[in-house]
């Protein structure tokens, strides 16, 4: 059993579009305009199935989108972490795995989101197996190489609320029985994002960008708030080695300037929450309607210019600015189905 690599070939990615009993409140159009942006950005690159719980709302939009749609009931748009996390077999078989989700540890209301992954493999992909699994876990919780190589969070995954699990190696154990019994677990101990619901997604932080590199959220800024933390956690990501044994390749992605929600708290902006699809990467950014000049939109630019640099992929930015404010980005609102 193994969990495929994000940069693998992939069939679909799918979005969960905003319904106007949910919780975007005063952001429900802008959240919902750029909900269909990216989504017909993705659609350039990788079929996109949007799953549409209100209809009527998604009538104000529906010329606009390119894919295709699906109508089930949801409570939320973050499919990362309800979606099936699709894992394959030793015959090459692709299977469902359907984990319990409780809105992150039981902070919000989570029923409807929880039967989405049996709902899709039922109605749209028969033909793949399916495993209900008995445990809490997020798809934005846990990073894969499709080698056997996975990077995870002790704040999230040995939280209140989630599993009870004691210890990390205690947890890898479990994990193995799912991902593979030979995969290396590595745990990040610091890094959380101020603001953030999901207690330190690894795809908020540290993101595998091949079975060499990794590209994480640094902080040289001594007075941010986030300073000691990310510190902590690049010496964290110095002693993980890839499967040759090799220490990974580190590049440091800029921690975007703060960004305020309307009550004054802080959200969780990241570079990290990108998605890489069929060969390229849909990069978040906040600042688009920024003055030129100013230090969002230098933010912006720089982790642009960064990840251009890397090579590796075409880079499309995608303005995640009206996600943000429900404290969450662009990877936290898709799930792909491998090909």
């Amino acid at each position: 059993m193994r969990l495929p690599a994000e940069w693998e070939p992939q069939r679909l990615v799918i979005f969960t579009f905003p319904r106007t009993a949910g919780d975007w409140g005063e952001n429900l159009h802008a959240a919902s305009a750029a909900m269909i942006a990216a989504a017909n950005a993705v659609n350039e690159v990788t079929p996109v199935l949007l799953i549409v719980s209100d209809r009527e709302h998604f009538d104000n939009y529906a010329e606009v989108y390119q894919g295709k749609k699906i109508s089930l009931p949801t409570d939320d748009c973050w499919i990362r972490d309800y979606g099936p996390i699709t894992v394959i077999d030793k015959d090459g078989k692709h299977i469902m795995l359907d984990f319990t989700f409780n809105g992150w540890g039981g902070k919000f209301e989570a029923t409807a989101d929880n039967e989405i992954p049996k709902q899709l493999q039922k109605t749209l992909f028969p033909n793949h197996g399916y495993q209900r699994v008995d445990l809490v876990l997020e798809g934005g919780s846990i990073e894969s190489d499709g080698f056997g190589t996975m990077l995870t969070t002790t704040t999230c995954l040995l939280s209140e609320g989630r599993n009870d699990w004691r210890n990390p190696e205690a947890a890898s154990q479990i994990l193995r029985k799912y991902f593979g019994k030979k995969t290396d677990v590595f745990w990040l101990t610091d890094g959380e994002l101020v603001g953030d619901d999901t207690d330190a997604h690894v795809d908020t932080l540290a993101r595998l960008l091949d079975e060499r590199t990794i590209a994480y959220v640094s902080c040289d800024d001594p007075t941010d708030e986030h300073f000691e933390s990310l510190q902590e956690m690049r010496k964290d990501l110095r002693f993980i080695y890839t499967r040759h044994h090799k220490p990974f390749k580190l590049i440091a992605l800029p921690l975007p300037p703060a960004i305020f929600a309307a009550d004054g708290h802080r959200l969780p902006a990241t570079y990290a929450n990108f998605l890489i699809s069929n060969g390229t990467l849909f990069l978040p950014t906040y600042f688009s309607s920024a003055p030129a000049g100013s230090p969002g939109r230098l933010a912006d630019a720089n982790a642009i210019s960064i990840m251009e640099s890397y090579g590796k992929y075409k880079v499309v930015p995608v303005d995640c600015r009206p996600f943000i404010e429900q404290h969450g980005s662009l990877h936290c609102l898709t799930m792909q189905i491998p090909a």
